[in-house]
């Protein structure tokens, strides 16, 4: 129903409106807005008329602040800004005010385009949207509390995605894209997209993979201290000075020589920037907007109410050309992560021969500490110290290797059903 209790438009949807509560606003339903580069709006499609209540005229050159909630904290806009000010997409949450006072929750994905923006939204229902809404109101408790500025607030939503394990904004964005379209699926009785769910598998295990090989750096770094003991060690003995010496530099140069091998992991670089995302983040995003993308413009496209002030055919070309943007851009992507997880396997490959040269040194250390006359305690300690070491990296190592196979794994069920004949090559 509009502002003044009317319907627009032949085929509007009626719905009754309660006097407190959330607006009605069905799963099954999406909705979009166009603005300029000042947030002024300039179209829509009739679901954000009747979920916001409003007529479009009142919404037509108004500032989209305009169905901002006063329960979303500013840090979340900042963070939003930021991401479109440097050209990329960006996901949200956002909760949104009606005509009416009822509220109603998004998950929108917002985009820069020609002269403005583009925000698709869908009614979020995944598990990670309940820990938002409790996040987004200890957020707001801290701006009122502690008078924390738009960038401060921003920058301590950043802190918090980190400690629950989100390395930055990209990374939570992603997953959450791929979480509301899947619990989305399900919701309207739609089975899980196989593609979206492979990709979101790889994009797991390359994140354990990552973080099996940081775990992995440490234990490294640990084992330079033990060749430089071991080399102290060799100075002090009356025999065997010159081979246990020498043993220490090959097991200090393979150390070497796996830690740069270790670093060809990290394929993203880790700065500051929170929406620097890995190949595979990237491409769950894009996947998953260019999926929405498709949905908005069919939508739009079966729609037949008067929406006074906005061309259609403005409107439809734009989405259409956005869907099919969205489409190429998620293609790129995927041959992004096929050449990374490509390379992930052949790093662990790599890796694993390193580590067994590293093992034939270790060995050769407990041989020529074995056959000194005089026993040494010192070099006996490191030895055994190297072998628990040994056996630690061989962990490791093997989780890796599984956090590598199954990202191939997804990888190559997605590229089956995309070309069925790329076993072949």
């Amino acid at each position: 129903m509009s502002a003044d209790g009317s319907l627009f438009g032949q085929s509007a949807d009626f719905r009754p409106r309660p006097a407190t509560g959330e607006a009605p606003f069905d799963l099954d339903e999406m909705f979009f807005s166009r603005t300029d580069l000042r947030g002024v709006i300039a179209a829509f499609n009739t679901i954000f008329l009747r979920v916001a209540d409003y007529q479009p005229e009142d919404l037509l050159n108004a500032p989209h602040r305009l169905i901002r909630h006063p329960d979303m904290p500013k840090g979340v806009f900042w963070l939003l800004w930021q991401g479109l000010h440097r050209g990329g997409l960006v996901g949200a949450y956002v909760k949104n005010r009606a005509r009416d006072g009822l509220h109603y929750w998004v998950f929108a994905v917002i985009q820069p385009i020609d002269g403005g923006y583009l925000s698709v939204r869908i009614k979020p229902s995944s598990s990670l949207f309940g820990a938002v809404q409790r996040e987004y109101a200890d957020l707001l408790r801290r701006e009122k509390e502690e008078g924390l500025t738009p960038e401060q607030s921003g920058m301590a939503l950043l802190e918090r995605l980190r400690a629950l394990g989100w390395r930055n904004y990209a990374c939570f964005e992603a997953d959450c894209i791929a979480a509301e379209y899947q619990s989305r699926r399900a919701g309207l009785g739609e089975g899980p997209d196989a593609d979206i769910e492979d990709l979101t598998g790889v994009l797991k295990n390359a994140r354990s993979l990552r973080s099996e090989v940081s775990d992995l750096n440490a234990r490294f770094a640990g084992a330079n201290l033990l060749t430089i003991n071991m080399q102290v060690i060799a100075t002090k003995l009356r025999e065997g000075r010159r081979t246990i010496s020498e043993i220490a530099k090959n097991y200090g140069l393979m150390v070497s020589e796996i830690q740069t091998s270790l670093a060809a992991f990290n394929s993203v670089v880790q700065d500051e920037d929170p929406f620097a995302a890995s190949p595979e983040a990237r491409a769950v995003f894009r996947m998953t907007t260019a999926r929405l993308m498709a949905e908005a413009a069919a939508r739009f496209r079966a729609e037949h109410c008067d929406l006074r002030g906005v061309c259609r055919d403005t409107e439809m070309a734009l989405l259409d050309s956005r869907a099919t943007w969205a489409a190429t851009q998620s293609n790129r992507a995927l041959d992004e992560v096929m050449q990374t997880v490509s390379d992930m396997r052949r790093n662990v490959d790599q890796l694993r021969r390193l580590i067994i040269g590293l093992s034939i040194v270790r060995i050769a250390c407990r041989v020529e500490s074995g056959m000194l006359a005089v026993r040494s305690q010192g070099l006996e300690t490191i030895v055994a110290r190297l072998d628990g070491l040994q056996e630690e990296i061989g962990r490791i190592l093997d989780e890796i290797d599984g956090s590598g196979q199954h990202a191939m794994d997804h990888l190559k069920r997605y590229r089956l059903r995309s070309d069925p004949l790329s076993h072949l090559y």
